[in-house]
């Protein structure tokens, strides 16, 4: 690796050539090449790779992540472990656990942990929530021992009830 400066000259030199998408200092982002120039990162994954590990969508994000509504919020909130990062136009961070960090969960587990929290966010009722964590757990996209580690945690008291009845179905 070279110089600090040299390592910034040449990401300047690639966004320029326009090969690189700088999101914001110190965070730069390849996309695909199309004919209408490079694709753009989406704003939930930018939020995500700014918060770092541990963070997920929140609110109807993560209802929209995990399939509970067809709504595609315009403003993306963002469950992040611990103090919230520097704001970033059109993400609202939401400040949470940073034991969620120390679990290294993954963003579909945060999705999952934050309808636990507040399942009004999605379009379908309580029961249809609870079946598709259900559905997550199963095809083992969620682990679930992640998620039973972090409920334990949770100061949200309906978070706790909602695992408790989610796992008793289980």
């Amino acid at each position: 690796m070279g110089s600090d400066r040299a390592v910034e000259s040449a990401l300047s030199r690639l966004t320029k050539a326009g090969e690189l998408v700088r999101v914001r200092r110190g965070l730069y982002f390849r996309g695909k090449t199309t004919r209408f120039g490079m694709t753009r990162p989406s704003m939930l994954d930018t939020a995500i790779a700014v918060a770092g590990p541990g963070s997920g969508p929140s609110g109807i994000a993560a209802a929209h992540m995990l399939g509970l509504t067809t709504q595609v919020p315009s403003t993306t909130e963002v469950a992040v472990p611990g103090n919230a990062p520097e704001s970033l136009r059109g993400v609202r961070f939401r400040s949470r656990s940073y034991s969620r960090r120390e679990l290294k969960l993954r963003p579909l587990e945060v999705a999952v942990l934050e309808m636990l929290r507040d399942p009004t966010a999605a379009e379908v009722a309580w029961p249809d929530v609870k079946q598709r964590i259900v559905e997550l757990i199963a095809s083992k996209q969620v682990r679930s021992q992640f998620l039973a580690a972090q409920v334990t945690a949770e100061r949200h008291p309906d978070a706790r009830h909602r695992w408790a009845s989610l796992t008793a179905a289980v």
